[in-house]
């Protein structure tokens, strides 16, 4: 690995949150970080700083790439990449992406994944191997619109293992954030919530509260039951307070039927980002 190039470390995370700043400023990306900002984002995303790369032009931090990684599934998701203004029109930034594949590469896995950004017409992430798998969607509402109660559900705080021990439709796709193995690290972050008939769970929700927002993170029903899914909404009505968001919510899903039915709106429209590992990636990371 060239001189410049460094992985991401405790001392160099100052000038990781620089270069986000930085490098966001003026974008639908902006949000502007300190140290504590950034290490709540680090625990709930779980960085992997070997995977995450910052390069230096004379010593100065010039761009950076956030990736969290899976090792279960040998996939990894970058959550943020950029670089200061002053460095956009050098290949810099596209060669310390390259170097973050050839590292994750290296290091076994198969798969880099990332979303688009509005400023970037998603034919334009071909030129870093990364092709578009499917659209998704953030919704919103103030307060949905639900049909009258259907007494023969119960809702009740369910964990994570209730949650990893359904069995969802094979065409059901996992956002990052909506996998297991996510879930299970940013558990104190959401509440999880079942409707049941009897014993049998109908549908789940993970919720994250928030002081201006509270999100639905994900939504589902392995027999796409709306009532179930209509219920688990008044529930989120009853313990919480509008407005309401759905992030990452797949077009044509049972999440995005039940959604719109209860009058959320689409707010953002982005896709899933895919780079094979395998297919593009042959240097290794230390010849860079």
């Amino acid at each position: 690995m060239s001189p410049d190039l460094r992985t991401l470390t405790l001392q160099n995370i100052p000038d990781a949150i620089h270069v986000i700043n930085e490098s966001s400023r003026g974008t639908s990306l902006e949000c502007p970080l300190d140290l504590v900002r950034f290490l709540f984002l680090s625990r709930y995303w779980n960085f992997s700083y070997a995977h995450s790369l910052i390069r230096y032009v004379e010593n100065e931090p010039a761009a950076v790439v956030i990736n969290c990684t899976d090792p279960e599934h040998q996939d990894a998701f970058t959550f943020y990449w950029g670089a200061v203004p002053k460095f956009r029109s050098q290949r810099r930034s596209l060669n310390l992406f390259d170097a973050c594949c050839n590292k994750l590469h290296d290091d076994g896995y198969t798969t880099l994944h990332g979303i688009s950004v509005p400023d970037r017409q998603v034919r334009r992430y071909r030129f870093i191997q990364a092709h578009a798998q499917h659209d998704l969607v953030d919704m919103e509402t103030m307060t949905p619109a639900l049909p009258a109660a259907e007494p023969r559900f119960a809702v009740r705080p369910i964990d994570i293992d209730i949650v990893s021990q359904v069995a969802l439709p094979p065409s059901d796709s996992l956002f990052w954030c909506q996998r297991h193995s996510f879930l299970r690290n940013a558990t104190p972050f959401f509440q999880f919530a079942g409707a049941f008939q009897g014993d049998a769970l109908q549908a789940y929700m993970v919720v994250e509260p928030g002081s201006t927002k509270n999100a639905v993170i994900d939504l589902r029903s392995p027999e796409s039951c709306f009532a179930a899914g209509y219920e688990l909404l008044r529930w989120l009505l009853q313990h919480y307070q509008p407005p309401f968001t759905a992030t990452h919510v797949l077009p044509g899903s049972y999440a995005h039927g039940l959604l719109t039915g209860a009058g959320f709106d689409v707010k953002r429209e982005f896709s899933l980002l895919t780079r094979d590992l395998r297919a593009t990636c042959s240097a290794k990371a230390g010849d860079m």
